[in-house]
C-alpha cells in the first residue's frame, strides 16, 4: 500500500490528517509531518526523512501545502535523495485530495493516483451558488 505523508506549514498537516481521521477514521501508512515556527528547512528536512522510514511500502506520495514553500521544497530535496523509494509530491492539498489519496491508493498506480488526487483536489473547491438553487437542499444537508 502506498505511504501518504501530509507536509505543510504550521499544524496545518495534522489538523488535516485529525479531519480525515474523523470522518473516515485514522488511516493506516500514513503520517503528518509539521513544519513549525522556529524549525529549520534542514530538521523539516530530517522529519520529512524519518516519515519516509517509517512507512511501509515502496512507494510515497507526499503531499504539501503549497508549491515553492518550504515544506515542498524540503519533499522535493528528500525525493531526489531517496532513490529507494518512489516518491511523488503533490502541492496543494486540501481535504477532498487527501480522502482521495486514502481511499483510491490501493485501486491506482502511482501516477493514476497522482492524477486522481490532483482532480479531487480541484473538484473539491466548490461555491455553494453553483451547487443547486435557493429553493433546492444540497444532497450533503447531513454531513459527512
Amino acid at each position: 500500500m502506498t505511504g501518504i505523508i501530509i507536509t505543510g506549514h504550521g499544524q496545518y498537516p495534522s489538523g488535516l490528517l485529525s479531519a480525515v481521521s474523523l470522518v473516515a477514521g485514522k488511516p493506516d501508512n500514513t503520517m503528518a509531518v509539521d513544519f513549525l515556527e522556529g524549525m529549520s528547512s534542514e530538521e523539516l528536512r530530517g522529519a520529512l526523512g524519518k516519515a519516509v522510514d517509517g512507512l511501509d511500502g515502496a512507494e510515497i506520495l507526499i503531499l504539501a501545502d503549497l508549491v515553492g514553500g518550504t515544506p515542498f521544497n524540503m519533499a522535493t530535496a528528500v525525493k531526489q535523495e531517496r532513490q529507494d523509494r518512489r516518491i511523488c509530491v503533490i502541492a496543494g492539498t486540501n481535504m477532498p485530495a487527501l480522502v482521495e489519496a486514502v481511499f483510491s491508493r490501493g485501486m491506482y498506480s502511482m501516477e493514476q493516483l497522482a492524477d486522481q488526487v490532483m482532480s479531487a483536489g480541484k473538484d473539491g473547491v466548490v461555491n455553494l451558488d453553483d451547487l443547486s438553487s435557493a429553493s433546492e437542499e444540497p444532497e450533503f444537508a447531513d454531513g459527512l
